[in-house]
């Protein structure tokens, strides 16, 4: 021990002895000056932004922020300083100090990154591409420090900015105006900077500024032609000898806002290249070091004699090179040392006076940088890095161009593609919790404000485009709608790596060298920017907004109801082939095993034919597993396969959406899908035999899907069940049919089902939506079917999937119905002089305009008023338009189209209605642009009285888009009563329950109990300040019995009749295979008690070839304020045609006989509803006495 402590003290002696000698000598005989030159490129206002440093050993996550890179450069100088006591510093920009930045230094035109500048001391800088971002006249204002223009962008918030003007040298010696060869704005070529240290002794370094020649690829072009770009090498060798035999300057340092590439020792790319020449032009030029930028990688490495440094980018990273300059030859004694060290937190604290600028500026944009614009359904970021480096396919790339390709359709423009360039986006999407979006996150993604353009090009041109990418592979683009496999240049072209071998559209088919699409650019592409010159020669078709305003627009609109998904990957493929069985393409999912892969498939059979680019195949050779399919869809165009060809297939897999509405890729699932490059007939084969649903397999009858796609159960779930078979033939025998055929499809359940069917041989929508219903697509338009009718024998197709839902795909001609013999029915309530009745029908955009509403119509409607609901005193009209109908003149008044319908209804043999609505303000209440639907009514002024009515929610935003509640005040054998006819906003906008978001959300309802609510407290206020009103409401509520709005409009005040009505009877609307009811009355409690309630099926289970002139029933109800005895002619056995006598009969637990006939053998008994307590009738009979005398006095 004693030993070590002697030797420690020898040691730290001779140590303080050496440099004792040593020292004196040093500062007596030094002819060298050590010099330090600190180096950044490409920060690009980063004053905040932090992100990956990536170096040979891999990457630093975390690393920058301006004022740890402050803190980093004076920890730097001051180690260098320790070490070499005389040494002199320098710092400086490699170009892209500014542009493309964040917005706490973009918001406010770049101006809080000078003054950072400026408070970390660089002496010199050149410039770079996006120093040119919004010209170079703003670039030099920002340098001077010279106030804004009135034209500023965001000038509120620039104006009151502290600026400073830049207290760097600017050197750029290779950019000249074209139109007097000198440097613009007075710059210099180069500069010279003396340093000398505690002794006296003076050295010079000379720095001069170079930038990249492609400036006019990356720059938009009204920034960059007023000026010419002259070659670097050439430009360096004619200043390097300027400063060598002028100046005397032999230390000459270029900063080059040009390309490097690390390559072990040395460095290659663009500087490479450059300093190449250089040496030709000039093999004793002295340059000894090149500060690189551009392309925004580590570099370190010499070159001949010049050391070649570049930093990353954003201030991650610091590039230093450290030397001894000779007094004498004024020159660096031997190549610089170099090396590049991360800005990481680690041993540093924040510089404080660069932190108060960022704060300040953060300060300065806050409300507009932290404003939640949307979320996206990821933790922490959505990355821009790439996958590999030959595809070079990003999530943020695709999401950027998915919302691009979204807001120009927005925009009116039917784009088929979205494309941009990778340098465009700059920075990852940063998320806050719950994957919250702020404003400066997604500016800080798309900072440039290019305006986005839409150009018509031929699949030819997109091809050419597509394969720029690879002719030097510098260059990239991200894709939206299409999707392209590439493969190596059979050529074997080293200028032209890889080359496209298929284009396909998002839709499944392919993209054609004659076709012509609508893509969305930004103007940097339109002009050829990235070298992309195959989008000069396109046809420009307009312009929408920047790129930064529409990915936030994008953002907005795709958060509105959920959080946007993050798209995946595989929009580029690289062409590689397998040997692979249907089974195995499908796979035990909802997306193929095999999806973006080459593939071919062998010993399949063609099973049907959906047109000339369309067929589904089958595995002759099924892997026996029933949870994968063994048959799907080919695209192919021009195929000439028919039913029955043994074929062999290549081609990609791909998952393709079917046809469905604008937001089916949001919505939908799609469709596992061959895209054919090669189809080869090798044979003849047996068809496999369907799968007969319902006797080989039968759909879950439980759930659609109950575990969010967690888990693949065909057994269980009715998605998986259909997924299982996607693509294969299947059969249905018998099938019994549901509803009508509407767009030629029919929903039907098999003819050995069990379901317990309504009178009408519809299935009542249940809160599972009966996922046991099966869709047929018979492509039969004309195909007359209702409900109850059947399918003869067996018929079979192929599972697909489209607007939402899985379908079986029927071959043309291969349906035959049975009539079924369903009859439309009449009320069985019937008038009373002291019964007040009261009907609500949705008569479906009903107008004076007779092309839009044809006479037949009207004719039908009219009779079935006066027929078939015996002419009810006063009638809710739903979808009443205004008198033109669909011609959009700005004129919303109805009372031609009222008189129109009143007319017929008179010429029918029924009474002489009047009509009252509140005309709605143009194209503001929904429905279709011009008609101007609205809620109405009709009543029998010999019948009732009418006092007044209003709008409920005129003026309120809530009701903006929908039909305004209609408040009519009657008088009806002295009593007071309020009807308010409804039309709540529809379900549109809701997830299909057959799609990719389960469970499906339906946002559409949270508006409709926000309606109802608003409705309920109107009658609330009413019946308190009158409380012997009477109370009906009626309409087209667009939701079910059992639904949370239906339930807040009966509060405690009302009644819904259709829950006291008999299930077997209780629908007025066909939807997706189910028997619903969206229309409503709802009755005082009082009321409900005597009320006769009826529910008239004449339209929604039929066709308009069987008399259908809406798509909803009428509904209606009989009300009785006081007792009266019946009038003989209202005694009907049959059809209870008094209240008293329809009590009766559901007290004897009976039925209507329009139930009793058509119910199935299984069904259910139907108990009395009503007793009459004459004590009750008399006290009321009372009371109406005494109030009517009270009224006479």
């Amino acid at each position: 021990m004693k030993m070590k402590k002697l030797t420690k003290h020898l040691l730290v002696a001779g140590a303080v002895l050496s440099f004792g000698c040593f020292a004196p000598k040093i500062l007596a005989e030094q002819t060298t000056v050590p010099v330090q030159v600190l180096g950044v490129n490409d920060f690009h206002g980063a004053l905040s932004t932090t992100g990956s440093y990536y170096y040979p050993g891999g990457k630093i996550s975390g690393a920058g922020g301006a004022a740890l890179l402050s803190s980093k450069l004076n920890q730097m100088q001051a180690n260098f300083v320790a070490n070499h006591p005389t040494g002199q510093t320098l710092r400086v920009s490699a170009g892209d100090m500014v542009g493309a930045s964040p917005a706490n230094s973009g918001l406010l035109q770049d101006e809080p990154t000078i003054k950072a500048f400026n408070a970390m001391n660089f002496t010199v800088g050149t410039i770079g591409n996006h120093e040119f971002d919004e010209g170079l006249a703003e670039f030099n204002r920002i340098l001077l420090g010279q106030a804004p223009s009135a034209d500023s962008n965001f000038l509120d918030i620039v104006k009151s900015y502290p600026r400073e003007a830049s207290k760097m040298d600017l050197v750029i010696a290779n950019l000249v105006n074209k139109s007097d060869g000198k440097i613009p704005f007075g710059w210099h070529p180069y500069t010279v900077k003396t340093l000398t240290d505690a002794n006296g002794n003076s050295v010079k370094v000379g720095f001069i500024g170079v930038v990249t020649t492609e400036i006019p690829d990356l720059v938009l072009r009204k920034n960059w032609q007023d000026y010419q770009f002259l070659d670097e090498a050439e430009t360096i060798a004619k200043y390097e000898k300027e400063l060598r035999e002028n100046q005397k300057v032999n230390a000459i340092v270029v900063l080059a806002h040009v390309p490097s590439v690390q390559s072990g020792e040395t460095t290659t790319g663009a500087v490479a290249d450059m300093l190449a020449k250089l040496a030709t032009i000039d093999p004793n030029h002295t340059v000894d070091a090149v500060f690189a930028g551009h392309n925004h990688v580590y570099t370190n490495g010499v070159n001949g004699k010049t050391r070649v440094m570049q930093s990353t980018s954003q201030g991650k990273g610091v590039a230093e090179i450290t030397g001894e300059i000779d007094v004498a030859t004024q020159d660096f004694v031997k190549v610089p040392d170099g090396q590049v060290v991360p800005v990481t937190k680690e041993n540093l604290t924040p510089d404080e006076k660069v932190a108060a600028i960022v704060a300040d500026a953060d300060n300065r944009i806050a409300d507009e940088q932290n404003k939640v614009i949307g979320a996206v359904d990821a933790d922490t970021m959505v990355t821009r890095e790439v996958n590999d480096n030959v595809q070079r396919e990003s999530p943020l790339g695709n999401l950027i161009t998915d919302g691009q390709r979204v807001m120009a359709k927005e925009a009116g423009y039917d784009v088929d593609f979205a494309m941009t360039n990778n340098g465009g986006i700059r920075a990852d999407l940063l998320l806050g919790k719950d994957g919250m979006i702020t404003w400066g996150a997604a500016q800080a993604v798309q900072p440039f404000g290019n305006i986005l353009q839409v150009v018509e090009m031929t699949g030819a041109q997109i091809k050419e485009v597509l394969e720029q990418q690879y002719d030097d592979e510098k260059y990239f683009l991200q894709i939206s709608g299409l999707s392209y496999t590439f493969t190596e240049n059979p050529t074997g072209d080293a200028n032209q790596k890889y080359v496209v071998e298929s284009m396909t559209k998002e839709d499944g088919n392919p993209i054609t060298p004659e076709g012509k699409y609508k893509v969305v650019i930004n103007d940097f592409l339109f002009g050829g920017g990235d070298g992309f010159k195959g989008f000069t020669n396109t046809k420009l078709l307009g312009a929408i907004d920047p790129d930064t305003e529409t990915f936030v627009n994008y953002i907005q609109k795709s958060s509105a109801k959920d959080k946007m998904a993050v798209p995946a990957l595989g929009r580029k493929l690289l062409y590689q082939e397998r040997v692979a069985k249907v089974g195995e393409i499908q796979g035990h999912d909802h997306l193929g095993a095999f999806t973006h892969q080459n593939v071919t498939v062998k010993d399949v059979v063609v099973t049907a034919v959906e047109n000339s680019s369309r067929f589904y195949v089958q595995d002759l050779h099924p892997d026996g597993d029933i949870t994968t399919s063994d048959g799907m869809s080919v695209y192919f165009k021009n195929h000439n396969v028919k039913v029955g060809d043994q074929l062999e297939l290549k081609g990609t897999v791909a998952e393709v959406f079917g046809s469905g509405y604008a937001e089916k890729e949001q919505t939908d699932l799609t469709i596992t899908q061959l895209q054919a490059t090669q189809v080869t007939k090798v044979g003849t084969a047996q068809v496999p035999a369907p799968v007969v649903l319902g006797v080989d397999r039968k759909v879950p009858s439980q759930h659609i899907e109950n575990d969010g796609f967690v888990n693949f159960d065909p057994a269980d779930d009715a998605l998986d069940f259909w997924e299982s078979l996607e693509g294969m033939l299947v059969a249905v025998n018998h099938a019994k049919i549901l509803g009508p055929q509407k767009n030629g499809e029919l929903f039907v359940l098999p003819g050995e089902s069990t379901d317990i069917l309504n009178h009408s041989g519809g299935l009542l929508l249940d809160e599972d939506f009966n996922p046991q219903i099966i869709a047929l697509s018979t492509g039969d338009r004309k195909l007359r079917a209702k409900a109850k009718d059947t399918i003869e024998g067996q018929v079979a197709g192929p599972v697909t999937y489209s607007y939402g839902m899985y379908k079986v795909y029927l071959p043309k001609n291969s349906v035959k119905i049975k009539d079924g013999k369903l009859a439309r029915e009449k009320t069985t309530i019937k008038a009373s002089k002291d019964k007040l009745t009261i009907a609500s029908y949705n008569i479906e955009n009903f107008s004076a305009n007779k092309e839009s509403t044809s006479d037949e119509k009207v004719q039908r409607i009219a009779q079935s008023f006066v027929n078939d609901l015996n002419a009810p005193d006063i009638i809710t009209l739903l979808e009443m338009q205004d008198n033109n109908g669909p011609i959009d003149d700005g004129n919303t008044d109805a009372t031609q189209s009222a008189k129109r319908l009143i007319e017929a209804i008179e010429k029918a043999g029924g009474p002489s209605y009047q009509y009252i609505d509140v005309a709605p303000e143009n194209n503001q209440d929904g429905g279709a642009p011009g008609a101007n639907i609205r809620v109405g009514f009709l009543y029998n002024p010999k019948r009732v009285d009418y006092n007044t009515s209003e709008a409920i929610g005129k003026g309120d935003e809530l009701f903006k888009d929908t039909r305004k509640s209609l408040a009519g005040y009657f008088t009806f054998n002295g009593q007071k009563l309020l009807l308010i006819g409804n039309h709540l906003n529809s379900k549109r906008g809701d997830q299909p329950l057959y799609g990719s978001h389960q469970p499906a959300s339906f946002a559409s309802a949270m508006k409709r109990d926000q309606l109802a609510q608003t409705i309920a407290t109107y009658v609330d206020k009413a019946v308190k300040s009158d409380p012997s009103l009477k109370v009906v409401m009626t309409g087209d509520f667009n939701d079910f019995e059992f639904s949370n709005t239906l339930a807040i409009l009966e509060g405690k005040q009302l009644v819904n009749l259709v829950k006291t009505h008999p299930a077997e009877d209780r629908y007025s609307y066909f939807y997706l295979g189910n028997s619903e009811t969206l229309d409503h009355i709802l009755v005082s409690k009082d009321l409900a008690k005597n009320a006769v309630f009826d529910m008239i099926h004449i339209n929604a289970m039929f066709m308009q070839e069987d008399g259908r002139a809406s798509d909803h029933d009428p509904v209606m109800v009989q009300l009785t304020f006081k007792k009266q005895k019946p009038d003989a002619g209202e005694k009907d056995k049959d059809k209870g045609d008094s209240t008293d006598n329809q009590d009766k009969k559901n007290n004897n637990g009976k039925l209507p006989k329009k139930l009793k006939k058509d119910l199935p053998a299984a069904g259910t008994k139907i108990m009395g509803s009503l007793v009459l307590i004459g004590v009750v009738l008399i006290g009321a009979a009372i009371i109406i006495r005494v109030y009517n005398t009270k009224k006479a006095k």
